[in-house]
This record gives C-alpha cells, sequence and structure tokens, in this order.
C-alpha cells in the first residue's frame, strides 16, 4: 500500500520504464496506475523503485461504490453464521457470478518444504445490496470465507 507520507515520485523514472518495449512496467491510463506485467498477471505500484515517491493516485476507488457502515453491518448480520457453500446458496440463492478459480493464494516455502497454492471457488452476489456485493470464497472443504467490496459504478466522469 502506498505510504501517504511520502511525496509523488519526481524523477520519472516509472514513466521512462512504461514507454520502454523490454522493461516489464505498464501504465495504464484508465486506472492512472503503473502496472508490473508477471508471467501469472499484473501487480500494482505504488513506490517507485528508485527514488521511493508515491507512483500516481489511482482513480479506481472512483469506479467502486461506498459500502456504508450500516450496510456492512446490516450484510454482516445476514451471512455471519453460513458455515458452507450449501447454506450460502439456501440463504442467497444462486450467484450472479461462479468463478472457479476465483481465489488464488501461495504460501512461501518452509522449513525446507516447498510452499503450497491453494485454489478457491468464489461465489458473487450483486442483487442483495445497492452498493456492496457480497464475495464468498469457498476452499476445498467446503468451508467459506464471506467478504463485502463495493460495486463497481463505472469511471469517473474525468477519466
Amino acid at each position: 500500500m502506498p505510504r501517504d507520507d511520502l511525496p509523488f515520485c519526481e524523477c520519472r523514472w516509472l514513466e521512462r520504464a512504461a514507454h520502454d518495449p523490454n522493461c516489464p512496467i505498464v501504465f495504464d491510463s484508465e486506472l492512472n496506475e503503473y502496472h508490473l506485467k508477471r508471467s501469472d498477471g499484473i501487480s500494482l505500484i505504488y513506490h517507485c523503485p528508485f527514488c521511493a515517491g508515491r507512483a500516481p493516485e489511482s482513480l479506481r476507488p472512483q469506479m467502486f461504490a461506498t459500502v456504508p457502515d450500516d450496510e456492512t453491518i446490516r450484510l454482516h448480520r445476514l451471512t455471519k453464521d453460513l458455515k458452507t457453500e450449501d447454506e450460502v446458496r439456501l440463504l442467497l440463492g444462486e450467484p450472479t457470478r461462479v468463478f472457479e478459480p476465483g481465489w488464488i493464494s501461495g504460501e512461501p516455502d518452509k522449513e525446507g518444504n516447498p510452499g503450497e497454492i491453494r485454489a478457491r471457488k468464489s461465489l458473487r452476489y450483486e442483487n442483495h445490496s445497492e452498493t456492496a456485493e457480497i464475495n464468498v470464497n469457498v476452499d476445498r472443504y467446503g468451508k467459506i470465507r464471506v467478504t463485502f467490496s463495493g460495486k463497481y459504478i463505472g469511471k469517473p466522469s474525468n477519466a
């Protein structure tokens, strides 16, 4: 995450790197973000690797609804007792979208043993809130983890 106490990058290394076809740095003008291209996707760059200045402010937060505290509490109360995918589907119905795999995480090597990569199915519910999506990650044992995120509302009008 960016450190708000640091100034913005003034050395312009990120800008130059994004224009170099041999460098894995790209600039997404729609989001006003610099990314590092990887074999499995991209990583957001928060700081310049040379001057440590902050990258430009992302427009990403403006593209998603802010979920009010009372709505977060309501959704938490709605889902807090859910333990399995079957319980989720019984209470919330069929998801708007299913991603398989939807959530992938990795753990580093430990004590000479190789790290693990875990993939989970994700269920997204978009019809239970004006501002929030309900995201349900299901592990290989059927246990779930519920999170909430702001709904996509589109590009900012000034973008």
